[in-house]
């Protein structure tokens, strides 16, 4: 028995060592279809070459762009699209010329350009200049895609028109500045201000005052920068907003201004200083539907406002609709003078 069993072992052993020969001297036509593999080191590209096979074989793809043998490593940075590079790098010429707001040339007025290069390592440049006898002043020889320039002079607002953003390469590629046609800028001249008495509604910062959707009047002093009691005060406010679809992006609402026994009169100028002697309204009403084709959904207004006593004042007026926030600036001059400038 004991002799069987080795037999068997032996015979086993005998078997898997023939087929691990057999295995192992196969013919390479047996092998399953072959993989073309491209190798690509610092000389050209070169591919093995396909064993035979009885199917065909799809061809390998286009082999990757050589490699240029002994090309040193650089730490140049990469191409910018010529296209690209001559768009950001625009030739900056700027003339400009300054007057004030009786349109007299403002001579030593200061300039500040700051143009914008995106493909320099400092994306921001800057430079000074200041305006000669007849205003003008000029920036030359520059390269970028955008330009700002800002002017101010000691003694003069700047108003909006004091300022501008010009596009180069984005916006508006075709502008040029001509020396014969220079852009115009205006400083407006200080005057002599008044003592005015300027309140903010409301008065403290991080503070949030809503106006009651459904018409519940709200009273401000002026002078005291306070809501007062129902019929004090000299300004009163009434909002009335739908509010049966709360998800609704346009929808009815109405605001109504009252000037307390006295008048407003709405003024789009910039530097409100010089109340008129004419014009006053006791009421300003702002009726917005949902379906006025000019909806807002933020009001900014101003207007010159006559107190009961007969002082004179301005406001600034905003509201978010949405919600009823409101902020009121007031300045008032407490003399009866309509002259509204501040005092420097």
């Amino acid at each position: 028995m004991r002799v069987r069993f080795l037999l068997f072992c032996v015979i086993i052993l005998a078997v898997c060592f023939w087929l691990l020969w057999h295995r192992r001297t196969e013919a390479p036509g047996t092998a399953v279809s072959p993989v073309v593999a491209v190798a690509v080191t610092n000389q050209n590209p070169v591919a093995t070459p396909r064993a035979t096979v009885a199917a065909p074989v799809p061809s390998a793809p286009t082999p990757a762009a050589a490699v240029a043998p002994n090309t040193p490593p650089t730490n140049a940075p990469s191409t910018v699209n010529p296209t690209a590079k001559e768009l950001l790098q625009k030739p900056i010429d700027f003339y400009g010329q300054v007057f004030d707001e009786s349109n007299n040339p403002v001579a030593g007025a200061s300039v500040a350009f700051r143009w914008d290069d995106l493909t320099a390592k400092d994306w921001t440049q800057t430079a000074t200049t200041s305006s000669d006898a007849e205003g003008l002043f000029s920036l030359q020889d520059k390269h970028g895609a955008t330009l700002t320039v800002s002017v101010s002079k000691e003694g003069y607002y700047t108003p909006q028109s004091g300022q501008g953003a010009f596009h180069y390469a984005f916006g508006n590629p075709n502008f040029s500045s001509d020396p014969r046609n220079p852009t115009v800028f205006h400083l407006r001249k200080k005057r002599k201000g008044e003592s005015l008495i300027e309140k903010d509604f409301p008065p403290g910062m991080g503070q949030i005052w809503q106006l009651h959707h459904d018409g519940t009047p709200i009273a401000l002093n002026l002078l005291e920068g306070t809501q007062a009691p129902a019929g004090g005060g000299q300004l009163k406010l009434e909002f009335w907003r739908d509010v049966s679809d709360r998800k609704a992006q346009q929808f009815d609402w109405k605001l109504q201004i009252t000037a307390l026994d006295g008048g407003l009169v709405p003024t789009d100028e910039e530097f409100s200083f010089a109340a008129p002697e004419t014009g006053y309204q006791p009421a300003i009403v702002i009726d917005m539907p949902a379906t006025n084709q000019v909806w807002q959904g933020e009001l900014r207004s101003r207007y010159y406002i006559r107190l009961a006593n007969g002082d004179y004042g301005r406001l600034d007026f905003y509201l978010l609709p949405y919600n009823g926030v409101f902020t009121v600036h007031s300045a008032v001059n407490p003399t009866g003078s309509k002259n509204l400038e501040p005092a420097n």
